[in-house]
């Protein structure tokens, strides 16, 4: 399967990305732990980068793919590279908007974003600042995002996987300079941001010379390839984005807790790995292909893709959300549990890294599910059912925060994941965008039966790490890892029993696209 093959490409790219995110994150935790600098950082970051996981992870690339696929596929390209230069201009313009008016109103938008920070004035003041210097990278990505669904579209996959890694490097760089040298951490990091999106775009502009893309801006705002995007760009921003958009409610609620954002953060980055690997790299590749599938191939074919799609990917998504359920805070530990991260934090990061993990799969299925309706050029169903969503997840936050605290948040965003799931299928069964066969059936009893019995075995091995009293950390990450590796290979053996699923045959059709 292509798309498989793709996705593997873009998920080994995006697997670099996530190891220096973690090696970012065990540096954040060891200099700053879950206090007050942290918080802020992350509320401030919060804003500018969740429209970057939207941006680069769903609405514009479903927006702008499909139709820019569809003139580059016509004999004469000329329409495809003044549709590429009009965006670019169109978004930058619309976004330096956006960030002169956020730079003018910031106190009073935070006040509204932050709410629990301005009953603090010295963690309110120091929000402001770093806020301030960090909502530009608003614009940033919004090129990093048009340059990188160029690339996606001309099957270039790698550059945009890989354009995370630079802020990872250069936030990391930021907070060890800033100890070096005993200066504020807060601006360090804040500046460490915008320097890393204006090096994002110099490398994607080399990429996209390198492979002789050509753009040509146009002052024709009104086309119809343009027109087309409209439509679809705004339904997707809700859409696409709808797990953003809950972590970012989640984050604004949990800034009445003290540490809770940094909680629900480093519980975020552990189950956003599998997401990013699975979801998100699948999602990015299946909707060029499946656009272009629709019109060539018979309803049949598409829709056999989009199940073979699914199959392949709950082959990794149910394992994970198993072992991120099992093993949460022996992860956390391993990762962050030292410095200035405590005992506390690893126990609390893990609690909510657990309910998190009962929303993996449904986060998944989305990033999957959602392209299909965009290369079917209907963003009007997933509109609908993201704002119900958000009215659900935002309801439950509320109500379940004032009962459990921050992890009230971390069960709202995985129930409202799940009924956004639950919408979206027989939404796309009721339009017959996508019929799942009796096929699917067999291999999904295979996959769950297989993660039942990694479940087991996790379970009980775990009990036998927390007995163990290992004698230093060394041991102890190593018999981690050793717990990983071991799980791994069960999990394949176990699955491999199945034909389908043996190494031999799987090689032959993620690899050899048969």
């Amino acid at each position: 399967m292509r798309i498989i093959k793709s996705s593997l490409i873009y998920s080994a790219f995006t697997s670099i990305s996530r190891v220096a995110g973690f090696i970012r994150d065990i540096i954040f935790a060891n200099y700053l732990g879950a206090g007050i600098i942290a918080d802020v950082f992350y509320v401030a970051f919060r804003f500018p980068n969740t429209f970057r996981r939207i941006f680069s992870e769903g609405a514009f690339n479903s927006a702008f793919v499909p139709i820019y696929s569809k003139l580059l596929s016509e004999p004469d390209d000329s329409e495809a590279k003044k549709f590429a230069g009009s965006t670019l201009v169109l978004l930058i313009f619309i976004t330096s908007l956006i960030v002169i008016i956020g730079e003018i109103f910031m106190p009073q938008i935070l006040k509204i974003l932050a709410p629990g920070f301005s009953e603090n004035s010295e963690k309110f003041v120091m929000l402001i600042s770093s806020s301030r210097i960090i909502f530009p990278f608003l614009t940033l990505v919004s090129v990093v995002s048009i340059l990188s669904s160029i690339l996606n579209s001309h099957d270039k996959f790698a550059l945009s996987a890989a354009m995370p890694i630079i802020l990872n490097i250069a936030l990391s760089l930021s907070v060890l300079t800033a100890a070096y040298s005993s200066e504020n951490y807060l601006m360090y990091m804040s500046w460490g941001v915008i320097i890393s999106g204006f090096i994002q775009i110099f490398f994607l502009i080399i990429s996209i010379r390198k492979n002789k893309i050509l753009i040509q801006i146009s002052k024709d705002y009104f086309s119809k390839p343009l027109t087309k995007f409209y439509k679809l760009f705004f339904p997707s921003m809700l859409s696409s984005g709808i797990l953003q958009i809950n972590i970012f409610i989640g984050t604004l609620i949990a800034t009445y807790e003290p540490g809770a954002v940094s909680y629900l953060y480093y519980a975020d980055r552990i189950y956003q790995l599998p997401l990013a690997l699975i979801g998100i790299a699948i999602g990015i590749t299946l909707l060029p292909n499946i656009s272009k599938q629709i019109k060539i191939s018979s309803k049949y074919e598409v829709n056999n893709m989009i199940e073979k799609t699914i199959i392949y990917s709950l082959l990794l998504a149910i394992p994970a959300s198993v072992a991120l359920f099992i093993l949460p805070e022996l992860i956390i530990k391993i990762l962050f549990e030292r410095g200035a991260f405590d005992q506390y934090s690893t126990y609390a990061s893990g609690l909510a890294l657990k309910f998190f993990s009962l929303g993996l799969i449904a986060f998944i299925l989305t990033k999957i599910l959602t392209p299909i309706y965009f290369a079917f050029e209907d963003p009007k169903p997933p509109l609908r059912f993201a704002i119900i969503t958000v009215l659900i997840n935002t309801t439950l936050s509320i109500y379940l925060f004032s009962k459990f605290g921050f992890l009230g948040i971390a069960i709202a965003t995985s129930i409202s994941a799940w009924i956004n799931v639950i919408l979206l299928y027989i939404n796309l069964r009721s339009k017959n965008y996508f019929l799942h066969s009796n096929k699917l059936l067999i291999p999904l009893g295979i996959i769950i039966l297989s993660s039942f019995v990694l479940l087991v075995y996790l379970y009980y091995i775990q009990n036998f790490y927390l007995i163990y009293k290992f004698s230093n950390f060394y041991y102890e990450a190593l018999f981690f890892l050793l717990i990983i590796f071991s799980a791994f290979v069960l999990y394949f053996l176990t699955i491999g029993l199945y034909k389908p699923f043996s190494y031999v045959n799987l090689k032959k059709k993620l690899f050899l696209n048969e």
